[in-house]
């Protein structure tokens, strides 16, 4: 679609009907045309369902997604660099430049037309220098869910997940093992979130029963985690004599390494507990109750 810049004659009724039959493709090209005309891709409250924002270390690609019917959806995803943007969509590749523009500009634009500025829904970390995180932790002020993926060097990865789990709502997501070169890995598992993954398939996770303990986030999944039977039961009885001791995890899961089969029996040595269902509950003094549930290399503590 060709647009006109004869558009902006038409009548207020004929030119907003226009823009909303735009695309989001044509809608961003004729948003960068003027200061007016980015007003009134923004006064039209296009809504987008999700966006998501991949950060490397020459560009960053940002994606939206879009309802087109009550079950359709359409995906729009774009490179952003200094000075322009490169779509390449179904009618071929498109650049759209404006030399006074950053990498940030070009997000801080996008999120403005789209009122998206509150949410971004997923922001992946890629290579990027260390120095690059502040300004990232600048332009998206929030965001439903990091990941911070495996391409990262050790360095960027820790200060990322310390730096950038600060604007995170839902969930973080750590593809390496930031562990491997720390002895005190608490300060991991200490941060305040709702949900918080590290998988790494070439470096288990080592853990010992007073790590479990210090967790302060709702929910927490390792794979693989590297950890005994002994220091499973360490944790188990530990717990058990914590009576009205706050303790804020409400799911651990723990998937050992393929090949490892958990010996339950080693698990609840000495440990009081009744058995239900699949699962073996355990019960404090002061009420509150631990379900474990165990199965081959994978194990699942659930306190309520």
């Amino acid at each position: 679609m060709k647009i006109d810049i004869d558009i902006l004659s038409f009548p207020d009724e004929d030119l907003q009907y226009a823009i909303n039959c735009m695309d989001i493709c044509d809608l961003i090209a004729f948003s960068l045309r003027s200061k007016h005309t980015k007003n009134l891709v923004k006064s039209s409250n296009r809504k987008i369902e999700s966006s998501s924002v991949y950060i490397y270390e020459n560009h960053i690609r940002f994606g939206i997604t879009t309802r087109i019917s009550k079950n359709s959806y359409a995906h729009t995803a774009m490179d952003l660099f200094d000075s322009y943007i490169k779509l390449d969509d179904r009618s071929g590749v498109k650049y759209w430049r404006k030399e006074e523009f950053t990498r940030n500009n070009w997000i801080a634009h996008l999120l403005d037309i789209f009122n998206h500025q509150s949410m971004i829904a997923t922001l992946a970390i890629e290579n990027v220098s260390l120095s690059y995180l502040d300004t990232v932790k600048q332009v998206i002020p929030k965001c439903n869910s990091l990941e911070i993926r495996h391409t990262c060097s050790d360095d960027v990865a820790k200060m990322a997940f310390f730096k950038l789990s600060l604007i995170v709502v839902q969930s973080v997501k750590v593809r390496k093992n930031i562990f491997r070169k720390d002895n005190d890995i608490s300060k991991f598992l200490t941060p305040n979130l709702k949900y918080v993954s590290f998988d790494d398939p070439e470096y288990p996770f080592k853990l010992i029963s007073d790590d479990l303990l210090t967790l302060n986030s709702d929910n927490l999944s390792i794979e693989p985690a590297n950890i005994t039977e002994k220091e499973l039961n360490k944790f188990l009885k530990l717990w058990m004599k914590r009576n009205h001791t706050f303790y804020r995890p409400k799911v651990i899961e723990l998937f050992l390494k393929n090949g490892t089969e958990i010996d339950e029996e080693e698990v609840f040595k000495g440990v009081k507990y009744e058995a239900k269902y699949d699962e073996q509950r355990l019960k404090r003094r002061d009420g509150k109750e631990l379900d474990v549930y165990i199965a081959y290399n994978y194990i699942k503590f659930q306190f309520k």
